[in-house]
């Protein structure tokens, strides 16, 4: 699997959107040092679902940790705000940690939910003023 191929599954796996990532394929030799990187494929299912879980909870402050004993990885979602755009769109701000072979990545996504119930990453949304 390419360095590319993990962190681009990976947040396609969060939100089950290929299609909001395509322009964000640039250099991402940076992942050489990611646990995503160190991924198989049941610790990306693992995450998703994670992340999925936690974005359809109701709870303000959500949070759901992960883990796959045969691999050792780890992880964590919480949602750290939400807001409707002005068009009346749910989104949340979703921070993701993920933990593998003693490494640690830590980054917050904008979500926001399609109205076939589908959570996607949508980088410029904003709050309704």
């Amino acid at each position: 699997m390419s360095i590319r191929a993990p962190y681009l599954a990976a947040i396609a796996l969060l939100t089950g959107s290929v299609a909001v990532i395509s322009a964000s394929a640039g250099n991402l030799s940076f992942l050489n040092q990611s646990p995503l990187n160190y991924f198989n494929a049941d610790d990306m299912e693992m995450m998703r679902q994670n992340a999925r879980k936690v974005l359809d909870d109701p709870a303000a402050n959500a949070r759901q940790t992960w883990s796959n004993a045969k691999t050792g990885a780890s992880g964590l979602a919480q949602v750290r705000s939400e807001f409707k755009t002005s068009d009346g769109v749910p989104c949340k701000r979703l921070r993701i940690i993920n933990k593998a072979k003693g490494l640690q990545g830590d980054a917050t996504y904008t979500t926001c939910k399609s109205p076939d119930g589908d959570w996607a990453i949508h980088t410029d949304a904003a709050p309704a003023p």
